[in-house]
């Protein structure tokens, strides 16, 4: 095909395509049915459809950001009740606390002890059952 051939059918597919569509826009759109009732009342029960299930999301999100201050009230409340602890509550809370760790330090120094000297003891078996 030559060049002027191609030109000349992409001009004529350009105009019939123009032409075509002036004919759709003045034409064919006199000719329309209007939109009726029921079409009308499908649209907007969908536009409802969807608003309702935004207001949903809208509500779930509020609930869990609720939710999250609740939290944080909570520990603000925490908080402030350990602030207004007097120096003998403070005192207090420290011995006692001071008393559990000595008592799991012994405990964890004697169970060391014992597991140690049970490995000590299986390790001179094996020595003695080695050698023999």
């Amino acid at each position: 095909m030559s060049v002027q051939l191609i030109t000349a059918l992409a001009i004529s597919g350009s105009i019939a395509s123009i032409v075509a569509s002036l004919f759709e826009v003045f034409v064919l759109k006199k000719y329309r049915r209007p939109e009726t009732l029921e079409n009308r009342i499908s649209k907007l029960s969908g536009a409802l459809k969807e608003s309702s299930r935004l207001v949903a999301e809208v509500e779930g999100e509020i609930q869990k950001r609720q939710a999250l201050v609740t939290e944080l009230q909570q520990d603000a409340d925490r908080y402030q009740r350990l602030v207004s602890l007097h120096q003998e509550q403070v005192e207090a809370v420290a011995q006692l606390l001071k008393g559990e760790l000595r008592k799991e330090g012994r405990r964890s120094f004697w169970s060391g002890v014992i597991v140690n000297f049970i490995f000590f003891c299986l390790g001179a078996l094996l020595s003695w059952y080695l050698a023999a």
